[in-house]
């Protein structure tokens, strides 16, 4: 599980350096289908799920024949990264870009937001500890870390030993199972914290000067993979000792044929190492059968070769789920060979997904009189809301008042929106003050 893989990098530095750009990408003549993430169901195959946008969530029952909504209760449908609880497997978590965690008891029926405690809620990366479940880690669009060990009823920071970053990030997160057990975080730097440990250490390795974008392990070899935004991919074998918590990792690049290219993700068969599945962007999917020694390409059928995310079922190696850029869900049944998409699709189009986020409001009927006119009409300029007494758009991205700390996004926004200092602490003031009175969530 790449903490995961990187989220769609380009609509999200976009949607930072001003969203009224991203907003309008959505407002385009025809109804776009972005798949970011596919689960499946680790006890039950025929279950799927997507992380999508503007959808939300897809769900599938019947092994990817067929897909409708399961967005119940969400108040932001930018979906980016989509986990599974294995040994409870009706319990996912969902990171949103803006809306930050949602949790589901039920398989995906219903969702409500578990954000108390975090700080952001433009997640970068989400992270299920499979050994114990109630316990995640979160990266966010300013590279801070949360991290919960009660199922996100409450996220405590979890930034000990990282450096500030000041810039844009693009985040990876794995959890490596062999001693010690460690997470691993690519972003920015490549950084291991022990379980047991109370800092992150910087992991020695010879990219420093890469990019990577996709970061993957086979845990029985102590091998890991990373793919990079302008490097290709590369291998190394984890030299550590037991004893020790201090890793080193040496790459070597793999895979010629994209060598300077960006890698978008990297999967591992689950039944067969020896077979890798890799994404380069604008050129699709490629596959090697001798752990990367040679690759082929693999896109028949495929409409698109912007591959975000790949699916393999553990109990059929050959079935395969494919997620784009802009045309949803493809399937393969036959290991890549040819590629279609679902004989059943239902989603539901933008408009019908603004018109559904603006029902969704607070409690007060009326715009609270706190609001502040001129520099939450700028602040309108970038942002929606999905509270019908706060908004002012009818475009698509938008963001629901929740529980956090607004002063990072206020002041990401600042220049896109042409707030001065005062109108910043005035906003953050409001928004602050506002979002504490909605109701707790389950």
């Amino acid at each position: 599980m790449t903490w995961n893989r990187l989220i769609s990098t380009i609509p999200i530095i976009m949607s930072l350096l001003c969203p009224l750009m991203f907003e309008k990408a959505w407002a385009a003549s025809f109804d776009p289908l972005f798949i970011n993430q596919i689960a499946i169901d680790p006890k039950n195959p025929q279950i799927i799920y997507a992380a999508a946008r503007p959808q939300g969530v897809l769900k599938s029952t019947d092994r990817g024949a067929s897909w409708h909504p399961a967005r119940e209760g969400l108040k932001n449908t930018s979906v980016y990264y989509i986990v599974i609880d294995p040994m409870n497997t009706k319990r996912l978590y969902l990171g949103t870009f803006g809306g930050g965690i949602y949790k589901t008891e039920d398989g995906g029926d219903s969702w409500f937001e578990a954000n108390q405690g975090l700080g952001n809620t433009n997640i970068h990366a989400l992270l299920l500890d499979p050994l114990q479940p109630d316990r995640l880690v979160v990266s966010t669009s300013t590279g801070e870390l949360f991290k919960t060990e009660n199922g996100g009823k409450s996220w405590d920071a979890f930034n000990e030993g990282l450096p500030l970053f000041s810039d844009e990030i693009i985040a990876n997160l794995l959890f490596f199972q062999n001693a010690p057990p460690s997470l691993f975080l690519a972003q920015g730097g490549l950084y291991q914290r022990p379980v047991s440990s109370t800092a992150w250490q910087k992991v020695e390795h010879n990219l420093q000067e890469q990019i990577i974008t996709a970061f993957v392990n086979d845990a029985p070899l102590r091998t890991f993979f990373a793919g990079t935004m302008k490097a290709g991919l590369f291998k190394a074998v984890l030299g550590l000792n037991p004893m020790s918590t201090k890793s080193r990792l040496n790459w070597v690049s793999i895979g010629q044929r994209f060598q300077k290219q960006w890698v978008r993700f990297v999967s591992i068969d689950p039944s067969n190492s020896d077979v890798l599945y890799v994404s380069v962007v604008g050129q699709g999917i490629f596959k090697s059968t001798n752990r990367g020694e040679s690759w082929q390409e693999i896109n028949n059928g495929l409409s698109e070769q912007q591959v975000e995310s790949l699916a393999i079922d553990s109990q059929d190696s050959k079935l395969l789920y494919a997620g784009t850029h802009n045309h949803g869900l493809f399937i393969s049944r036959d290991g890549g060979k040819t590629w279609n998409p679902p004989e059943r699709l239902e989603v539901e189009s933008a408009a019908q997904i603004v018109a559904s986020l603006s029902g969704q409001t607070h409690a007060q009927s009326q715009k609270p009189r706190s609001v502040p006119p001129l520099s939450f009409s700028k602040c309108n300029g970038c942002h929606g809301w999905t509270d019908r007494a706060l908004n002012q758009k009818s475009t698509f991205w938008r963001v629901p008042p929740n529980r956090r700390d607004w002063r990072p996004t206020v002041q990401r926004m600042s220049r896109g929106a042409g707030l001065v200092a005062s109108e910043e602490e005035e906003i953050i003031r409001f928004l602050t003050e506002y979002s504490t009175q909605r109701s707790e969530t389950p």
